[in-house]
């Protein structure tokens, strides 16, 4: 049997745990097994009983490269890479409803190994049970709906009250950093919430983790009107509470561009999913590797 050797410790090789690590950089499970058998084969033929963890993931960089699959042994690498950084990652994911913030949270959550994918809606739900209608009205309507504010010195109520509301969230979402910090936590946060401008860019978390932000955009209001629809597909949400809104909901798109561009924070139209998917990765790998 061979044996991996990580610091101190020995583990047995597993052909399971390096094709699914392999599938993460987008390759198909037959493509990861037919890797993994190769190396291993190699392996033994080089009577091989002990390898290093490190030089376990050269020979399977290496074979990737054999196989012109330059790109997914980018994404391997990276992988590997955010597991060993000495500081914890914190990608942030921003845009208004419906412009695919979950599923590219989720997807990115899968490839990179972070299985903390933390939706700033959640954030919202437990500070509802703290902070009562009264005391902060904003927090119990939807991003895209005007709370009663009486007042004539307000010229957009829809961006005022979604301001409210945001400033109040980013509380939350500090605090979540902060843990994240603290335990060195690595952490995917999605949401309409994650505005440019609002968490503020400290010594607190810029000289303490990688933060990568980023805004997601859908430019055609027909296409992000379709995404209501399939993303309620096996839910209980209706999508004619959000279609029915679909001019509030891209005014605060509007206002989440205009922030992100004011801040050099990157906006990307979110209208393939792999490209999305590769326009990140690319990004963070560029400044992680």
């Amino acid at each position: 049997m061979i044996k991996v050797v990580k610091g101190n410790d020995e583990y047995p090789f597993s052909k399971g745990i390096m094709a699914r690590s392999i599938t993460k950089a987008g390759l198909s499970v037959d493509t990861a097994y037919e890797i993994v058998k190769k190396v291993r084969t190699g392996l033994r033929e080089k009577n091989v009983e002990k390898i290093a963890s490190d030089d376990l993931v050269e020979k399977v960089s290496k074979e990737l490269i054999s196989r012109d699959k330059i790109l997914e042994e980018k994404y391997y690498r990276l992988h590997r890479s955010i597991r060993k950084t000495e500081k914890p990652v914190f990608i942030m994911i921003g845009g208004s409803s419906g412009v695919g913030k979950s599923t590219i949270g989720l997807a990115l959550g899968h490839r990179l190994g972070i299985n903390r994918v933390i939706g700033t809606d959640t954030i919202r739900e437990i500070m509802r049970t703290i902070l009562s209608p009264e005391l902060e009205p904003s927090l119990y309507n939807s991003s895209f709906e005007v709370s009663d504010i009486k007042t004539a010195f307000v010229n957009n109520k829809l961006i005022y009250s979604f301001e409210q509301q945001v400033r109040l969230i980013s509380e939350g979402v500090k605090s979540v950093l902060r843990r994240g910090i603290k335990e060195g936590l690595t952490l995917i946060v999605n949401g309409v919430h994650i505005v440019p401008g609002f968490i503020a860019e400290t010594d607190e978390f810029e000289d303490k983790a990688h933060i990568f932000k980023y805004i997601l955009d859908v430019p055609d209001i027909k296409t992000h009107i379709q995404n209501f629809h399939t993303r309620e597909e096996g839910s209980l949400r209706d999508p004619k509470r959000y279609t029915d809104k679909i001019v509030n909901i891209r005014n605060i798109q509007n206002y989440i561009n205009d922030q992100a561009r004011a801040r050099n924070v990157k906006i990307i139209q979110n209208t393939d999913f792999m490209k999305t998917i590769k326009t990140i990765l690319n990004d963070i790998s560029n400044t992680i590797q």
